[in-house]
């Protein structure tokens, strides 16, 4: 059982998979990968690269990578398969002693045939989220990973200065306590943030060079906004 776990974490690839390269070749020792959605240019093309990229580098180092959908990436994205890449949406996975959760979908543009996702969304996703799930997260036992980020944070200002995340996604991080929560979509709100205990990450864009770590140690975590080195 994993007690202590260091995560690199990432979100909007955009399908620019030699940035992507550059990051992997940097961060060497890692329990696991977290992608917090949009690995697919912005067309919804060439998300079979970024998971390949992925598998490859865990696979080398016997490592599991989660990654949510966001709303540049296909259905098909769900049913892919690569060695050690999971993809989640309203579903979990197991690391260690915690539980992954994922729910993908970025708030304001179409979802896998939603015209435009709503909060009203997102709560449906939630609700069938915890019908399924919710008796396994004890409180700081579980990490949730989307795409959308919690509404009212440093993690969802817009470069109008307009908070534009989900208050669904709020109101199930202050009920149900994961320990971390990683989002991602909006490309200016690299940041980190708390709700009660919970720490909230956006590592930005990995498209411009970026990504954070998470070491996760017991109840403490500390997390890193770091860039590559060389673009």
């Amino acid at each position: 059982m994993v007690l202590s776990v260091k995560l690199l974490l990432l979100s909007d690839i955009h399908s620019k998979v030699s940035t992507l390269q550059r990051t992997l070749r940097e961060v060497k020792d890692v329990n696991a990968v977290l992608v917090a959605g949009d690995i697919s240019s912005y067309a919804g093309l060439k998300w079979n690269d970024v998971l390949s990229i992925l598998s490859r580098y865990c696979r080398e180092r016997g490592i599991p990578a989660y990654v949510v959908p966001g709303n540049v990436d296909p259905p098909a994205l769900l049913h892919a398969k690569y060695d050690n890449v999971n993809a989640l949406h309203v579903s979990t996975g197991t690391l260690g002693r915690y539980i992954v959760a994922g729910i993908g979908g970025g708030m304001g543009f179409s979802f896998w045939g939603i015209a435009r996702l709503t909060d009203s969304e997102f709560e449906r996703f939630i609700n069938s989220f915890l019908r399924e799930h919710g008796g396994g997260l004890a409180p700081y036992s579980w990490l949730l990973l989307t795409h959308t980020p919690p509404y009212g944070t440093k993690l969802d200002i817009m470069y109008t200065g307009e908070h534009v995340g989900s208050k669904a996604l709020r109101n199930l991080i202050e009920m149900r306590k994961p320990l971390l929560v990683v989002s991602g979509h909006i490309h200016e709100s690299r940041n980190t943030d708390y709700l009660g205990r919970t720490i909230l990450v956006n590592p930005g864009p990995n498209y411009k060079g970026f990504y954070a770590l998470a070491e996760i140690n017991g109840m403490n975590v500390n997390v890193e906004l770091l860039s590559v080195r060389k673009l």
